[in-house]
């Protein structure tokens, strides 16, 4: 009676497996992608702001990798990382706001907003903590923007 049991678990695991996929959200790899960017860039800005507040001693190496990262990472956010379908409520695990999609102009424009201050950083990096204090906030303000008016807060 066990190997009877066993072997229709064995051949129900297909199916298992069919509707597992079935129910997956088809945003499930985007939103994952997304949410890899910004902790890449939440880990690169912490580095940088850690040297602009004294809390770690200026290192060029350390900080021109950190902008140089925050920099590769600004280029390659676009709408293709926000697909319609991919915001909260619709996408499990996602904060995007739907008024990235009744807002793509605005949206399109903190975006370039993140990749000037992005640019500014990787330009200040190399020269010393000074530098990278004074576009810091630049930088985090760009990021607020965004985030204030298109990511629903975690709670």
């Amino acid at each position: 009676m066990k190997k009877i049991a066993l072997l229709a678990l064995v051949a129900a695991l297909p199916a298992f497996a069919t509707f597992a996929q079935e129910t997956r959200s088809p945003f499930a790899d985007t939103v994952e992608i997304r949410h890899g960017l910004m902790l890449q860039m939440a880990a690169d800005l912490g580095k940088l702001g850690a040297i602009a507040k004294g809390q770690t001693p200026y290192d060029a190496a350390t900080a021109t990798k950190s902008a140089a990262n925050l920099a590769a990472i600004a280029s390659v956010i676009s709408m293709d990382q926000f697909p319609a379908g991919s915001e909260v409520d619709a996408a499990p695990d996602s904060f995007a706001l739907p008024a990235i999609w009744t807002n793509p102009d605005d949206f399109a424009a903190k975006i370039t907003g993140l990749n000037d201050a992005a640019s500014f950083m990787v330009a200040a990096a190399g020269k010393d903590a000074s530098s990278i204090k004074g576009v810091m906030a630049n930088l985090g303000g760009a990021c607020g923007s965004c985030h204030k008016a298109y990511r629903q807060p975690e709670e």
